[in-house]
């Protein structure tokens, strides 16, 4: 028996020794066509499973490329393999990516530098392979070698050059040497056509590069402008609706430029990067081909096939990057600007491009994130998932992505509906900056003011900290809405709660899409006071054991894993509890400070009871109260902050 599986071992390792690069080089290949088609699905979709099969994806990729090149470099090929180092080249071309992924997360953009070494590196080996095994091997193979091996090259350095502007230190120094070359005034003269608010967004895409490097567009850089222009018609009111469809151009032109080569690709030498690499690879094709005609039956037929794999995928590949380039919005755009006599190349690729209608798998895909705290501090503690990521230290980040949900629509409420009642609440801060020359930074001091509501606790929590700001109106809008008892207004009540809850998704989730640096947990104090309230008014009556292991069923615990218990799933009444308990702070304060509770903490719920009584009064404006908490981030003074819609 021993025996056996010993030789069943020696077969396993002779056959890894004798393909193992031919595998390794397809895996490779292979998953350079699985991102080329679901990289961009993080337009679409936020299904854990996906995003986990991406993202293994596309670290598997650069890994699998290195550790083959490594392996042609130090391996000796018998001349029957001598192909296997025409491969080479190929995996080149495979660490610079396809042209619709190049970062995973934004942390991948500041590591260009790490890249630039890897391609010394790698670009060394590839050519310490050609010499080696495919200089002596005749004139036509080192010469398609060579028009590879200079095709991958300029398209690794693509990438490097992509993640290097996509990187939010990049973006800042860009902007803050050559300043704002726009003016959203523009938008004025527009139409409200499709492709209109199109070469509107491409026109603005400073003031949202700006945004999103935390620079704020000074009033000096509109106001002339403003004073030479016969409308004194505003940005908002003039697009209406059409604003979020202006926003959601914009910020898909801010995907592209940080998670894709867009920012290379649609420059000149972007071009002649992308003719070279396609006139490269077609070189390549025919050089190899003729170098097979003539050498016969020289080499392995399955390295043969495989080489031809590689050649026509990397061949089909370039076509389908140039066809991509050619037919996005970026040339449009850049067609535009060129003026007189570019007219019927913009006609055709916009023809092209409404037939395939490739913006609107772009455009946002209707869905607002949401997180709860009050949900989270009254979740079932004995779950298989939390006793798990407990004992595996990763309760944080289970807690993040556990009990974060989406809200697409509801019974009483859809997101066109929250459009709309954040389209006035924008237009009724905008009358308020224009007639009642208000600070257009007073992050909703002016509601507060206009309906009497601007006493200590408000004052105070319009002035500490943004991050710290979204939490105290978090909490007075949970416990606002859980005690209130009026059953009108049904709708502009669960509007605010969903903006309440998306502010605190960002805040927890998202950090870096909030303006400033956000702290990552600074939601963890509060949520320990709560929760511990939570359990010594609860108890365990609530919280259910968790089954024994012996019943656990691997597709019940998979299940589980991938689910999200979203704050809009369950444990209504748990949270009317806790928040009568907010609600009544004056009865355990001193409970609190025993806890350790901070004493930003300590005064929000303090002085939450009086102030949430104001609000109580005014029904009507309670999406405004809620406005008052994240007006802050709208940092331009025309009116929206492309991040946060």
């Amino acid at each position: 028996m021993m025996r056996s599986e010993v030789i069943e071992a020696g077969r396993l390792v002779n056959l890894w020794n004798e393909w193992g690069i031919q595998i390794l080089v397809l895996v490779s290949f292979s998953l350079q066509v699985f991102l080329l088609v679901f990289g961009g699905i993080r337009r679409r979709s936020s299904s854990s499973i996906l995003m986990f099969f991406l993202w293994s994806a596309y670290l598997l990729a650069d890994s699998t490329a290195i550790y083959t090149l490594g392996h042609l470099s130090v391996d000796s090929r018998s001349d029957e393999h001598e192909l296997v180092a025409f491969w080479a080249p190929f995996l080149l071309l495979h660490l610079g990516g396809p042209d619709n992924i190049t970062a995973y997360a934004l942390e991948d953009n500041t590591l260009w530098l790490r890249h630039l070494q890897t391609l010394a590196v790698q670009v060394l080996g590839a050519a310490y392979v050609i010499y080696e095994y495919i200089a002596r091997s005749g004139t036509l193979l080192l010469m398609a070698s060579i028009s590879m091996f200079i095709a991958g090259l300029l398209k690794y350095g693509e990438r490097i050059w992509a993640l290097k502007c996509g990187n939010i230190s990049s973006i800042r120094n860009s902007i803050s040497a050559r300043k704002f070359k726009t003016n959203p005034y523009q938008l004025l003269t527009l139409g409200t056509s499709e492709e209109e608010l199109l070469l509107g967004a491409h026109s603005q895409f400073d003031i949202c590069k700006g945004v999103f490097a935390d620079i704020i567009m000074a009033p000096s850089h509109l106001a002339r402008s403003q004073s030479n222009s016969s409308k004194q018609s505003s940005v908002i009111s003039y697009l209406g609706e059409d604003l979020y469809k202006l926003v959601e151009m914009e910020l898909t032109l801010m995907y592209d430029f940080l998670y894709t080569k867009a920012a290379v690709i649609h420059t000149w030498y972007g071009f002649c990067i992308h003719f070279i690499s396609l006139l490269g690879t077609a070189t390549t094709f025919m050089l190899f081909q003729l170098s097979i005609n003539s050498r016969g039956n020289g080499y392995s037929r399955v390295d043969v096939i495989i080489s031809y794999v590689l050649l026509v995928g990397a061949l089909v590949l370039e076509i389908i990057s140039v066809c991509r380039a050619l037919l996005s919005t970026w040339t449009c755009s850049l067609l535009h600007r060129r003026g007189r006599g570019w007219e019927w190349p913009l006609h055709v690729i916009t023809s092209l491009g409404q037939r395939v209608h490739p913006a609107s798998r772009r455009l946002w895909s209707g869905s607002i994130g949401q997180y709860n705290l009050f949900h989270l501090c009254t979740r079932n503690t004995n779950e298989i998932g939390s006793r798990l990521a407990m004992k595996l230290g990763l309760q944080d980040w289970w807690n993040k992505m556990h009990f974060s949900g989406t809200f697409s629509h509801s019974d009483i409420l859809s997101i066109r509906d929250i459009k709309k009642l954040v389209l006035q609440a924008l237009q009724d801060k905008e009358r308020a900056l224009q007639y009642k020359s208000t600070d257009s930074n007073s992050r909703g001091s002016f509601i507060l003011k206009s309906m009497e509501a601007y006493d200590d606790f408000a004052r105070w929590s319009v002035n500490i900290d943004f991050d710290e700001s979204i939490l105290v109106w978090h909490i007075a809008t949970e416990v606002y809405i859980r005690k209130s008892k009026a059953k009108h207004a049904k709708e502009l009540i669960e509007a605010t709660e969903i903006l309440s809850d998306y502010m605190m998704f960002l805040l927890v989730v998202k950090p870096n899409m909030l303006p400033g640096a956000a702290r990552h947990n600074i939601h963890l104090t509060s949520c320990e006071q709560l929760e511990g309230q939570c359990r010594a008014f609860f108890g365990d009556k609530d919280n259910p054991v968790a089954p024994s292991p012996i019943s656990w069923n691997p597709y019940c615990m998979f299940k589980e894993l991938f689910h999200h218990d979203g704050p809009n799933c369950s444990r209504i009444p748990r949270r009317e509890k806790l928040a009568e308990m907010a609600w009544s702070f004056s009865q355990f304060a001193l409970v609190w400070a025993e806890c350790g509770a901070s004493s930003s903490f300590i005064f929000c719920l303090k002085s939450i009871s009086p102030f949430l009584e104001k609000m109580t009064q005014a029904l009507p404006h309670c999406l405004q109260f809620q406005f008052a908490g994240i007006s802050k981030g709208t940092k331009s003074t025309w009116g929206f902050h492309p991040r946060q819609c």
